[in-house]
């Protein structure tokens, strides 16, 4: 039996996407007396397996499906399917290659812009791509193509983002499942009293102690935007947050583990920007609340924005 604090160090899954794939019935584990969750040998194992698809790249929601279905013909239709995007993005970019070289011949003999843009305007070419003859590309549809190529790689395109000084209502618990229990008491506090129907509603969360090996317990904050003049009574307090320069990416529910990571590791490795980790990071509610709060949405479906804060290097 491992702890879960120590599966999640031993393989660089965060406690909480952990928790997400117990939600979602792909792992299961054993609560302890002293108030630990537990792994089993054959949970390991399985986190093991999540953790070698995952090198191959493979969506999570494919993962998910593979596990939770525990079929060998939903594990063969999920892998034909994801090879056949992978050749499909292999065509992609052996197309985009292709025309970069014609652009790369046609502006090294003429010299000129304006003729490579022309060319790329007015020309279609016939691309093949292994032993198969390709669709002609024009400009519009090869803007396709990358915006698609775009959208599969995510982290190069981290937005940087402003957010302004706000007034805030916050709330924390601090217990074994805190993001629940938070969000139970908070969330009927902004419906309550409309705060999701204001101009300029924004909603964070963030862990308030992070979690633990030495504790099962940890906490979890809600903030929401009020008006300077509302007034608040226990347990919700008023703070002013100062606002700042952070690194945003879009996550979905259950990926926001390896997501955070991800964006982590580009503030290390950007050369323009690095992390203020002195000050908070936060995850962003960025739906409409009440899709966002349904249990009809799966948690695949529901989106928020990483935000970690940064500065510009010196």
């Amino acid at each position: 039996m491992q702890r879960i604090g120590e599966v999640a160090k031993t393989y660089g899954i965060s406690n909480r996407t952990l928790r997400y794939w117990e939600d979602v019935g792909v792992l299961k584990s054993t609560r302890a007396e002293n108030g630990y969750r537990y792994y089993d040998n054959e949970n390991v194992a399985r986190i093991s397996q999540i953790v070698l698809l995952r090198k191959l790249k493979m969506p999570i929601a494919d993962i998910e499906q593979i596990f939770i279905a525990d079929s060998y013909d939903v594990a063969i239709d999920t892998l034909t399917s994801y090879l056949a995007n992978l050749k499909h993005h292999t065509a992609v970019y052996n197309s985009l290659a292709i025309i970069v070289e014609n652009l790369l011949v046609r502006i090294k003999k003429s010299r000129n812009l304006e003729e490579m843009f022309l060319h790329l305007e007015t020309q279609s070419e016939a691309i093949t791509v292994g032993h198969e003859l390709a669709p002609q590309t024009k400009l519009s549809e090869r803007t396709v193509i990358v915006e698609h190529l775009k959208n599969t790689e995510q982290l190069k395109n981290v937005r940087i983002v402003e957010l302004p000084p706000m007034t805030i209502a916050t709330y924390c618990v601090l217990s074994e499942t805190p993001e629940a229990d938070c969000a139970k008491v908070f969330d009927k506090f902004v419906l309550d009293n409309n705060l999701h129907k204001r101009s300029g509603h924004r909603y964070f969360g963030f862990n308030n102690p992070d979690p633990s090996e030495d504790s099962p317990i940890y906490g979890y904050e809600l903030w929401v935007t009020i008006p300077e003049d509302f007034e608040l009574s226990a347990p919700f307090v008023k703070k002013q947050f100062d606002g700042g320069m952070y690194a945003s990416v879009s996550a979905q529910m259950n990926e926001i583990g390896e997501r955070w990571e991800s964006l982590y590791e580009w503030s290390t490795q950007s050369e323009r920007y690095e992390g203020e980790f002195s000050l908070q990071w936060f995850e962003e509610q960025v739906m409409d609340f009440e899709t966002f709060m349904s249990e009809q949405i799966p948690d695949s479906e529901k989106q928020l924005d990483l935000l970690l804060p940064i500065k510009i290097k010196k």
